[in-house]
């Protein structure tokens, strides 16, 4: 016969942040002007966290005190949200409520800067699940901050469905120009963008006027710096713009102004190409992309057996298009 003490013991271990009885870790949290400092046992701390026991077995780590505590600094990490987390390495327990949306958001960062990937991924899902309108308000920023994440790949992939079903939120915002260039093309890259191929063409140019150079407004006014220069910012997008969507209308109108920028084969064989026809409803395809989302997002209620009515009468519609 076994028993289970676990409780008990992270009842001890509760106890044990509280008291700081014989801590030798003082961790620095933050930048100035808020820096807070944190207490801990370095047995803990490389027990519950690879992170920290890669640092503390590091031969080189900093012990300034007279105590000979360990000391380390993490300056990227807020003192709100390493306080849940310092929490949750003691006791394994971890709690959101009464969490405000921008607390679970350095929260989930931190965890995964910590490499903490369960709280990470839990904390990801929390707010998935929650905070659907918070989500869209800051999709943006939001997508920043977490696509260079592994561990936050249902963030990521929350975000992209929605830039690609609504295109707008990003590429009407004040932010888009100051887009980094990798997520640019990730964006660019996907199947389900729905942006019209003379539509993808305007936006990267709206974008790469304001990247590394100030460029004249009027493209004629350019010299041969201004058309390399413009050419070397733009030239890894220039395969996914869909050219075959582009009206020779448009092309005149909109593309031949930058004309220099293509390479000699890709502006021959536009003028090889006939008038576009759309082969695919972008309508359709927008709907489908939307009920894929509303299924996983917040929208649809897991409780519930019907979809919202404002999501209903959306797929209707779609029918008629």
């Amino acid at each position: 016969m076994s028993f289970n003490f676990g409780t008990d013991l992270l009842k001890v271990f509760g106890h044990l942040l509280k008291t700081e009885l014989d801590y030798n870790v003082v961790i620095y949290i933050g930048e100035e002007p808020d820096i807070k400092e944190f207490h801990a046992h370095h047995i803990i701390l490389r027990c519950r966290s690879e992170y920290f026991n890669d640092i503390i077995s590091y031969d080189d780590i900093e012990k300034q005190d007279v105590n000979g505590n360990y000391i380390i600094k993490i300056p990227n990490i807020v003192p709100q949200a390493f306080d849940v987390i310092l929490r949750y390495l003691y006791t394994g327990r971890v709690n959101f409520t009464n969490k405000t949306k921008t607390e679970l958001l350095n929260i989930m960062i931190a965890s995964d800067e910590l490499n903490l990937e369960q709280l990470a991924k839990l904390s990801e899902d929390f707010i998935i699940e929650r905070y659907h309108q918070f989500l869209r308000n800051d999709l943006v920023e939001i997508f920043q901050l977490t696509y260079d994440r592994k561990s936050l790949v249902k963030l990521q992939q929350f975000c992209l469905e929605i830039i690609c079903f609504e295109p707008k939120i990003l590429f009407n915002s004040d932010k888009f120009i100051n887009l980094p260039a990798p997520l640019l093309k990730i964006i660019l890259k996907r199947d389900d963008l729905n942006l019209t191929g003379i539509e993808i063409w305007e936006n990267l140019i709206k974008w790469g006027l304001t990247q590394e150079r100030k460029f004249d407004q009027d493209v004629f006014e350019w010299n041969q710096d201004d058309i390399n220069a413009f050419k070397r910012i733009l030239n890894r997008f220039i395969p996914l713009v869909r050219f075959y969507e582009i009206s020779s209308e448009d092309y005149l109108n909109k593309v031949k102004p930058y004309e220099e920028i293509l390479s000699e084969e890709l502006r021959v064989n536009f003028h090889k190409i006939p008038g576009y026809k759309r082969t695919f409803n972008i309508y359709r395809r927008k709907y489908s992309i939307y009920i894929s989302s509303i299924l996983r997002a917040s929208q649809f209620n897991k409780s519930r057996k019907h979809l919202p009515c404002d999501a209903l009468g959306n797929i209707l519609n779609a029918r008629s298009l």
